[in-house]
């Protein structure tokens, strides 16, 4: 199996062996090495239980590309109370809308939804359009966005909206490297650092043995580290599987698992959202406070001028009560003013598999 970690350019990218330690697969037992040239054999083979066989990934030249709008309104009663309402969350039919790709299904237009929103890949974010009328810097956090931007609070955001700001410049947030992602589809179609346990694996635990498709990661991993490896528990199977003892599987599936895992890249947008914060306050709660805090400074900075001017106890009590009723209606403006974050995302990606 070819994976690496260090970035390659496509379209001349290769795959290095996946290394298989010796001190990991000690415990692989006794095997023979005559299995070598029947994994060869079987990995040429087309074999109709492969479930991947028919999985064709896209042209890495011609991406998928979505115009996401984005928008959070709420109140700072509501934001303070109630989490959810920072953040923009669409359900898991909604994503499908947006992100998947259309396959018509019948000449009378019906069409259904095709891509694993687990394993993207993603070529490039950007936020084409930002713009929030909070009273203080808002920051965002975003499904598939690295948080590289910092507050002043030591918080990690994917960008931060400036107070009551507007702004139509493009600020990419996020471009990945895919070259080794499409390297490994095309090797490997179907296949995903999720998936690995599950497709094309069928585990036979009473006979201790485990059926590979023979296209399988870890398949090709076994054959590539043949010289580490006592292979004497694996053979080939008139369907075109490959039969693996319980054993060798255990041993060297979590480490193909983690191999892939760290360095195919892929996003899982199944449940993307947009979420939120203050980005120079701890909570809403606090920023908030700081905004009650601030406009009763000003107001009781006026209510002791107005004092200093007044002459009578009767004058000095009416004016303490109208100013306290002004208090009131500052806390209860500040709370019920509905505030509006928006941004409207350029997302180019692809799948990994279907």
């Amino acid at each position: 199996m070819s994976v690496r970690s260090e970035k390659v350019d496509a379209p001349t990218a290769t795959m290095a062996s996946l290394d298989l330690s010796a001190q990991s697969t000690a415990t692989a037992l006794d095997h023979s090495d005559h299995v070598t040239a029947t994994i060869t054999a079987a990995q040429q083979a087309d074999s109709a239980l492969a479930e991947s066989n028919t999985l064709s990934v896209s042209n890495p030249d011609h991406p998928i590309t979505r115009n996401i709008s984005v928008t959070i309104k709420a109140t700072l009663g509501d934001l303070c109370l109630r989490k959810n309402k920072a953040s923009w969350a669409p359900t898991a039919t909604a994503l499908k809308n947006i992100l998947q790709k259309k396959k018509f299904t019948s000449l009378g237009g019906s069409a259904e939804g095709t891509g694993d929103l687990r394993s993207i890949v993603l070529h490039d974010m950007t936020a084409t359009h930002i713009s929030s009328n909070f009273p203080f810097p808002v920051g965002a956090n975003l499904s598939a966005v690295d948080a590289n931007t910092y507050s002043i609070t030591g918080e990690a955001f994917g960008f931060i909206a400036p107070s009551n700001s507007s702004t139509n410049v493009s600020t990419r947030l996020q471009a990945d490297d895919t070259s080794l992602a499409y390297e490994f589809a095309r090797k490997f179609p179907g296949y995903t650092a999720e998936n690995l346990t599950e497709k094309g694996v069928h585990e036979v635990p009473a006979r201790r043995f485990c059926l590979i498709a023979s296209d399988h990661p870890l398949v090709s991993a076994i054959q590539e580290n043949s010289s580490k490896l006592q292979l004497g528990d694996v053979s080939m199977m008139p369907e075109g599987l490959v039969k693996i003892g319980t054993e060798l599987y255990q041993t060297v599936m979590p480490i193909v698992t983690q191999q892939v895992a760290s360095q195919i890249r892929v996003r899982d947008l199944s449940t993307a959202k947009v979420t939120i914060s203050p980005s120079e306050s701890t909570s809403w709660s606090e920023a908030r406070n700081e905004l009650v805090t601030q406009a009763k400074e000003a107001l009781r900075s006026e209510l002791e001028t107005s004092l200093a001017a007044s002459t009578g106890e009767g004058e000095i009590a009416n004016m303490r009560n109208e100013f306290a009723k002004r208090e009131a209606l500052i806390e209860s403006n500040l709370d019920n003013t509905i505030h509006t974050f928006h941004t409207t995302l350029a997302v180019t990606y692809n799948f990994l598999s279907k």
